[in-house]
């Protein structure tokens, strides 16, 4: 651990994976303050991503203020060719940042840039952001920090239901023919005798309902087949384990006499659900499995009072017969030699 001070900020930098253990409760408390967290950007997350995936050189950052509080927690591996980015995973996480008090995020970048450039700090060549949401204050602040050398496209969309108040309300945004056909395919699905929704409440029952959400993601999507190998098997397992003892796990089940025919793998953090991934067995396709346990969920997520329901990464066209909207994640590119 170093220790420097830049702006009105002191640093602290952290090359062990522990920082991530040892910071867990001010950096919760941290994604509490702050309008701008999502659960990707969890200490429990980071830490399940670099034990699984983790190669490089870390540094994770704190920012206090002078009164010792925590301001900000900015965690980066550095890559060997001197990429600089984010831990959590490109391809895992769908949204990342630093994480920040709100008002805090200007400073914080401040004093983080600053430290790139300390004796200590890491030889990088290119700090490369991913998956910055578009509402995140870090894109002006690194804009302006930069003097715009910095270049920020969009990568991605992130498709969002604004949810309203009642379940009728939210079928009556609908395009008429979308309503139509998702009542039709509730009401079929609804007259199968055996049906049942559940949802994974303890830890006796995680890792069998994890197993069966794995077996239909692969059935829904057979061109992922290598997707599920040892290392993100352990990762979704690590990662479930945490959000679940957190009370953010939202993993539902649809099941027809027992069996398993479609999974939400979801998380409720703040007043959004984000539905993370999903599978069908495509054999059940007369019952269109996939769509009525998603609409179940919409309906849940409402009457729980939640005020978005994010369907995350991918503009796919069902989630916007769902009513979604989009929302952008902008990617950031900086190479040392602009600054």
């Amino acid at each position: 651990m170093s220790q420097s001070s830049c702006s009105s900020l002191q640093i602290e930098t952290f090359t062990s994976p522990e920082a991530f253990t040892d910071l867990e409760a001010e950096w919760r408390a941290l994604m509490a303050r702050s309008a701008h967290a999502h659960p990707f950007y969890d200490p429990a997350w980071h830490a399940a991503w670099w034990r699984n995936f983790g190669a490089g050189e870390l540094r994770v950052y704190t920012l206090r203020d002078e009164s010792g509080a925590l301001a900000g927690v900015a965690p980066f591996v550095l890559s060997e060719g001197g990429r600089l980015r984010l831990t959590g995973g490109d391809d895992l996480s769908d949204y990342l940042d630093i994480v920040a008090a709100d008002g805090a995020h200007l400073a914080c970048w401040r004093a983080v840039l600053a430290g790139f450039e300390e004796p200590d700090a890491p030889d990088w060549r290119e700090l490369s952001l991913r998956g910055i949401p578009e509402t995140s204050p870090t894109i002006a602040a690194v804009e302006e920090l930069t003097g715009g050398a910095a270049s920020v496209s969009e990568e991605e969309v992130c498709p969002v239901i604004a949810l309203p108040d009642s379940w009728d309300e939210y079928t009556g945004m609908l395009a008429p023919r979308d309503e139509r056909d998702l009542r039709r395919k509730i009401r079929k699905a609804n007259m199968e005798a055996g049906l049942a929704y559940e949802r994974t409440e303890s830890a006796d029952a995680l890792a069998a309902d994890l197993e069966d959400f794995i077996a239909l993601h692969a059935l829904s999507q057979p061109e992922k087949a290598d997707f599920w190998n040892a290392d993100r098997r352990t990762f979704f397992a690590d990662v479930t384990r945490a959000m679940l003892g957190l009370g953010c796990l939202d993993l539902s089940i649809m099941r027809v006499d027992g069996h398993p025919v479609a999974a939400n793998l979801s998380f409720d953090y703040g007043d959004r659900i984000y539905l993370y991934n999903s599978g069908f067995d495509p054999v059940e396709h007369e019952l269109s499995a996939g769509l009525v346990l998603l609409a179940h969920n919409v309906d849940e997520a409402i009457r729980a009072g939640r005020a978005s329901f994010d369907m995350l990464r991918g503009d796919e066209a069902y989630k916007y017969r769902f009513g979604a909207s989009d929302e952008r994640v902008m990617r950031v590119r900086l190479e040392r030699s602009a600054r």
